[in-house]
């Protein structure tokens, strides 16, 4: 149980600390640098999930309580697969068109007559 609190502050902090660069322009430089950082930051927290994975093996029958490491691994993995198609979308966004002028479907009903 101790454990799961400082894996959640690890995995929280990089969240929040991106969370201002979420609020400006969708594929901001600066918010794709920080998203790309959390990645890696993840991929330390897979690693240290690794080591605990180890240690709890060694102590089987030794603790009352146990972190679920395959589920925690899955959590991240997730998140990680989130920001992958975040910053690597399978297709290009849409573009924000601006605002047509004029009676468009007027004009187009009146070239057809």
């Amino acid at each position: 149980m101790s454990l799961i609190k400082p894996l959640f502050l690890l995995l929280a902090a990089p969240l929040a600390m991106a969370s201002p660069a979420w609020a400006s322009e969708p594929y901001d430089e600066i918010q794709r640098r920080d998203l790309a950082l959390i990645h890696l930051q993840l991929e330390q927290v897979v690693t240290v999930l690794e080591r605990l994975e180890a240690r709890q093996a060694d102590q089987v029958g030794e603790a009352d309580v146990y972190l679920d490491i395959p589920r925690a691994r899955d959590d991240v993995g997730a998140i990680q697969r989130g920001l992958d198609d975040y910053l690597s979308p399978r297709r290009v966004p849409p573009r924000h068109l601006g605002t047509i002028e004029g009676d468009v479907v007027g004009s187009y009903l009146e070239r057809r007559r």
